[in-house]
């Protein structure tokens, strides 16, 4: 992709000064049930979408829920990457109650509202050079806080397209081969907003703070369930630090099309009006399919939670396999975490304009 760097913005100055790296509060994932009792015994069906990622959740209102549900709902989502419902009578002050539950409000640097992202349709050719967002993403990773958990509800629909796809990180990170995954364990990747930034300011938006450049880990430890997964966010990193340049654009090359093969690894999630995806920002990219359908039809209101700073932790988490053959060992059905449809997991719970 390409971004123009025009006198617009070069004459541009952003009003509010960079965030500053903080301490948000603890997850509320940790004070669930691992068992999750409360909240699946309040469904009417629990149902995984694909064995890697995504499972829906039927017949739960979320503004209906306890705290305890609350709580296990976040540990669902850190386990399965993402969750669904679908028919949901929440209202925008509620989506914002529920966001506050669970952590400070982020505020991504190009949205108009102060309080939410509004998510529209897209038009225009996606293949273009000057077009951005069409890729995959993890929302704002430039960010030294990342989002953790983001809240997309649609409002309208169109009958058919505007549909979004969410791959697991955690899952892309196991399917590497052992070697691969510990030459990239260790390695640091810079998550750069300077593109959208002048693609932002060059297409009339008025962004709130000036582009930033912030070195993550490229493999990452959940706090939560303590499982290893890929840091990959091809829309914002711009190069691996420790790498020259050519091995670094290689590898970038290499993991682009690893996220883009990986059907298997992958759910896609068909909008209707009054839908929810709640998804772990940590461990999940996602991009919105372009093109077909009227865009005008499609609107939805989006809001993300601080998380902690990205981190790797070598002797304290494991990957998938690892931890499927360790549960094995000790004489537990391991799955990726969650119990579903009759399936028993184990995940780890202790200290451990826009276009979505």
């Amino acid at each position: 992709m390409a971004a123009q760097l025009t006198p617009a913005v070069l004459g541009y100055t952003p009003p509010d000064p960079p965030i500053e790296e903080f301490t948000p509060p603890r997850d509320r994932a940790f004070f669930a049930d691992p068992k999750k009792s409360a909240l699946f015994e309040g469904a009417t069906a629990v149902e995984e979408v694909t064995p890697y990622i995504g499972t829906e959740l039927k017949g739960l209102q979320l503004s209906k829920l306890s705290d305890a549900q609350k709580d296990e709902l976040a540990l669902l989502v850190a386990e399965r990457g993402v969750v669904f419902l679908r028919n949901q009578d929440i209202t925008l002050e509620q989506q914002h109650a529920l966001a506050d539950y669970y952590g400070v409000q982020d505020k991504d640097p190009i949205q108009e509202n102060p309080k939410h992202v509004t998510v529209v349709g897209r038009e225009g050719n996606i293949r273009g050079h000057d077009f951005f967002g069409a890729d995959y993403h993890g929302d704002h990773s430039h960010e030294i806080n990342p989002p953790s958990y983001t809240l997309l509800r649609m409002i309208r629909t169109p009958p058919s397209g505007g549909d979004t796809i969410y791959t697991s990180q955690t899952a892309l990170f196991d399917k590497l081969s052992p070697r691969f995954q510990k030459m990239f364990e260790g390695l640091h990747a810079t998550h750069q907003s300077e593109l959208s930034y002048m693609n932002a300011i060059n297409h009339g938006a008025r962004p709130h703070r000036a582009p930033v450049a912030t070195a993550h880990p490229l493999v990452r430890t959940h706090p939560v369930t303590k499982l290893k997964s890929l840091n990959y966010n091809p829309t914002f990193i711009s190069r691996i630090n420790e790498l020259n340049a050519e091995e670094s654009n290689h590898i970038l090359l290499f993991l682009r099309e690893h996220l883009h093969s990986a059907d298997d690894l992958t759910v896609r999630w068909r909008w209707t009006p009054g839908a929810i995806a709640f998804w772990d920002n940590r461990i999940v990219v996602h991009r919105a399919v372009p093109g077909g359908y009227d865009t005008t039809l499609r609107e939805g209101k989006r809001i993300c939670v601080f998380g902690e700073r990205p981190f790797f932790d070598a002797e304290g988490s494991e990957s998938l396999s690892e931890r499927k053959a360790r549960l094995a060992g000790e004489g537990t059905n391991g799955t990726n975490g969650v119990k579903v449809n009759g399936t028993n997991g184990s995940a780890t719970n202790g200290e451990k304009g826009h276009m979505s």
